[in-house]
């Protein structure tokens, strides 16, 4: 993978061999978490941005489940489902939208991924524990060289 920018990225195998600890929130700014639905982040911290990147293909799958084989009924009970839609599902494709925007600016190519400061990317957890001790110790790492 070609970055435009210094980013130093882990690739995570085997996170469950890291020990939880607990985030002291002074040692990076941001914290951004892209995952899917069906994988929950772990140890949630209250200012991590967290983007469910599959949501739009789950609202389309949505929409157009059981449409009517006419296209032109399909399309009236697609644009009445659409416009029926809550401020919930709303608010979830922004987020995704989101999500996705940002994962193309950090180059992200596959989730989940925790993103500290716009910079590092721990690949393969969504565990907020476990990348921020992997980011810190990588920071101290740094610190001896």
């Amino acid at each position: 993978m070609v970055v435009s920018k210094p980013y130093f990225i882990f690739i995570i195998a085997l996170a469950g061999a890291f020990s939880s600890i607990a985030i002291s929130g002074d040692d990076f700014s941001s914290i951004e978490v892209f995952t899917d639905s069906r994988t929950p982040v772990r140890n949630n911290h209250s200012s991590a941005t967290v983007y469910k990147v599959d949501r739009i293909d789950l609202f389309q799958q949505a929409l157009s489940e059981g449409l009517p084989s006419d296209p032109e009924t399909a399309k009236q009970a697609a644009l009445h489902r659409f416009q029926r839609m809550d401020s919930q599902i709303s608010s979830e494709l922004e987020n995704t939208a989101k999500g996705l925007v940002q994962a193309m600016q950090y180059g992200i190519d596959r989730y989940p991924a925790i993103v500290f400061d716009g910079e590092i990317v721990v690949y393969g957890i969504t565990d907020i524990q476990a990348a921020t001790r992997m980011y810190e110790q990588w920071r101290e790492e740094g610190k001896d060289r």
